[in-house]
């Protein structure tokens, strides 16, 4: 009887503990969108996109900021729906598919043979704070384009983009992250396709 008494207190106790205990809201999720790349000839080229690598602290799914001191950090209550790579990768893929441009297009797990490979470290994909007043978006990719027949490297460079939030909140960051990776991927197009219309034979 007593230890049924004390249980019950117990259980008593933890319940009022737990009501005026703060239940943190839920993050806000957001995704990486595929941004819409110029038109042009199309060409008979099999492509695999794979992201290898990034930049140390946007592996994750954490949408992250860079401050003075070189220190970085993420946005409160935000954050990706997949690691970055992931979703880096999904959306260049699809962006490259949608053109309508090529034969074919597949991610890293595609199971089917690539006539050529893009390769791409994400090496910015953040808030930049460093500069007072608004964030600013950077958005950094280095490419490399390659045959896979005799793993000829066709194209290296690095395509950068940055915007400026309209405001100091995260659906406006995430909005400039977005455009600012429209316009790096659709410098690496463009280069990528220049490559791939000049190749040699």
């Amino acid at each position: 009887m007593r230890i049924a008494c004390i249980a019950a207190a117990a259980a008593l106790a933890a319940g009022c503990f737990g009501g005026m205990r703060e239940q943190a809201a839920p993050p806000l999720i957001y995704r990486v969108d595929a941004p819409a790349l110029a038109a042009g000839a199309a060409l008979p080229v099999d492509l695999k996109v794979v992201v290898s690598g990034t930049a140390p602290g946007l592996d994750g799914a954490g949408i992250a900021g860079r401050w003075p001191n070189q220190r970085l950090d993420y946005l409160a209550g935000a954050r990706w729906a997949d690691r970055l790579p992931v979703l880096v990768g999904a959306a260049l893929a699809e962006a490259f598919q949608d053109s309508g441009r090529l034969r074919s297009v597949q991610g890293d797990l595609g199971r089917f043979r690539a006539s050529h490979t893009l390769v791409v470290d994400v090496r910015r994909f953040e808030a930049d704070y460093t500069a007072g007043g608004l964030p600013v978006a950077q958005v950094s990719l280095a490419v490399t384009l390659g045959r896979a027949s005799d793993r000829r490297v066709l194209a290296a460079f690095t395509a950068t983009a940055s915007e400026s939030a309209s405001a100091n909140r995260q659906g406006a960051v995430v909005e400039a992250l977005g455009v600012a990776f429209a316009r790096a991927a659709n410098e690496a197009a463009a280069k990528v396709f220049g490559a791939l219309e000049s190749e040699p034979k």
